[in-house]
């Protein structure tokens, strides 16, 4: 006898948002994980097998595999990582492999998608600013939104991530905070503002994320060409470093830079950062383009596959206090 369970393709199911969605799925028999991955021996990928997920290996530019792999597919969760080439740099986003997955999705017949997606920068400037970090996911948006073959399609937008907290590397970019003092002895997060009242959104994308996407699948009709806002915690960049310090009580503070003063490290990610934040501020913080940041469309789907998992696990969604609290204290 055939299953029952939905099938629900993850692309980037060893990343930070696509893990989060396996696992969050898993804990609910209704679905059954399809997590597709570049490296199926990898330690993530065979972790989430052993949680029960069926993991197969796949690159997502290769649209033929793509439609074996996914025939019978009721759902995918595409996330598409950027593809940092030239080519795509220089425009091509149609060669990025979350846009490739997305066209092998419509080919193969999958029904439902939830896709990471991002605001248009060059759009939303009238072409005054361009960020392939943010153009490229509104790419695959938009050919979403138009694609006939899917009965419906959810963009979801991600916040600012709290574990990129738990990555020196990516802190040096910003001051150090909160791993490395300067040589005043404090912890510090310089960056520029996005504009507005700073309203910054937070999410605990281990926490979080997988739950919002779980909470769409549930009823997908019901968020059908809704943009999703993932933001658990709306705090400003300055009361963010007080939070810490309010758990920690070590020495930081957060001094702001104008976006030309932000350091690039002679990273390609850092120098795009500043056209993010011009961005930011040339719409007074509005940070997603669809409307004034909130929380209360993630917290109604967090409740939702709280109640479909069983209501195992936490039912709210994570604070930036809380995340700190679990993260950061002694």
């Amino acid at each position: 006898m055939a299953s029952s369970r939905k099938i629900v393709a993850v692309f980037g199911a060893t990343g930070r948002q696509g893990g989060s969605v396996a696992r969050s799925l898993l804990k609910n028999g209704q679905f059954e994980v399809l997590c597709v991955t570049r490296n199926s021996l990898s330690p993530r990928a065979q972790e989430l097998q052993a949680l029960g997920a069926r993991v197969v290996q796949g690159d997502g530019s290769d649209r033929t595999r793509m439609c074996e792999i996914l025939k019978g597919t009721w759902g995918a969760f595409i996330n598409n990582g950027y593809t940092n080439s030239p080519e795509v740099r220089s425009g091509r986003y149609d060669l990025d492999f979350g846009n490739q997955a997305l066209v092998s999705a419509a080919a193969a017949g999958v029904k439902h998608v939830v896709f990471s997606s991002q605001p248009s920068a060059e759009d939303l400037s009238n072409g005054k600013i361009r960020t392939p970090i943010l153009d490229i996911k509104a790419y695959g948006e938009k050919w979403g939104r138009e694609c006939p073959q899917f009965v419906t399609f959810t963009p979801v937008m991600a916040s600012w991530y709290l574990e990129d907290f738990l990555m020196p590397n990516f802190c040096e970019g910003f001051g150090g905070f909160p791993w490395t003092e300067d040589e005043q002895g404090y912890l510090t997060f310089k960056s520029p503002l996005i504009g507005g009242n700073e309203r910054v959104p937070w999410i605990s994308v281990e926490d979080d994320f997988g739950d919002l996407v779980h909470g769409i699948f549930l009823n997908p009709l019901r968020w059908n060409k809704r943009t999703v806002q993932a933001a658990a915690d709306i705090v400003s960049f300055s009361d963010i470093v007080a939070t810490f310090v309010s758990v920690t009580r070590r020495k930081a503070r957060f001094i702001p830079l104008t976006c030309s003063e932000f350091p690039d490290l002679d990273r390609e990610e850092m120098k795009e950062s500043r056209d993010v934040f011009a961005f930011y501020q040339s719409r007074n913080g509005e940070v997603f383009g669809n409307g004034i940041t909130e929380t209360n469309t993630a917290a109604e789907l967090k409740r939702l596959a709280g109640i479909a998992k069983g209501a195992k696990g936490k039912m709210g969604l994570t604070t930036c206090r809380e995340w700190f609290e679990k993260h950061f204290s002694k």
